[in-house]
């Protein structure tokens, strides 16, 4: 399995209304980059895991385990929430939904 991809993680802090957009908006801190392997989820495990088929549901493969918290994520310039982080014990794997903007 090649970890060609990158993937920045990132845990969010507070929500600040922002009176120019009119929008809530999520601050986040500078995040952690590190290599990955992307590959889609199947709808199958998707219904199975999550109860829905309308996700769209990535996993990311770290190469070794992650031991801090995520809630967002960035790669290759699309944006993620977390939806759950299964650590192993020689790797992590990171299920991804994606999202235009971080809620």
């Amino acid at each position: 399995m090649r970890y060609a991809e990158r993937i920045t993680l990132h845990e969010s802090g507070q929500r600040q209304y922002n009176p120019e957009t009119g929008k809530t908006e999520v601050t986040v801190d500078e995040g952690l980059t590190l290599p990955c392997h992307l590959s889609p989820t199947s709808l199958e495990k998707v219904q199975a895991v999550f109860g829905s088929t309308e996700r769209k549901v990535t996993t990311a493969r770290l190469q070794r385990p992650y031991k801090g918290k995520a809630d967002k994520a960035v790669t290759s310039g699309n944006k993620f929430n977390v939806l759950r982080h299964v650590p192993h014990r020689s790797e992590s794997v990171i299920y991804l939904e994606g999202v235009s903007e971080w809620t």
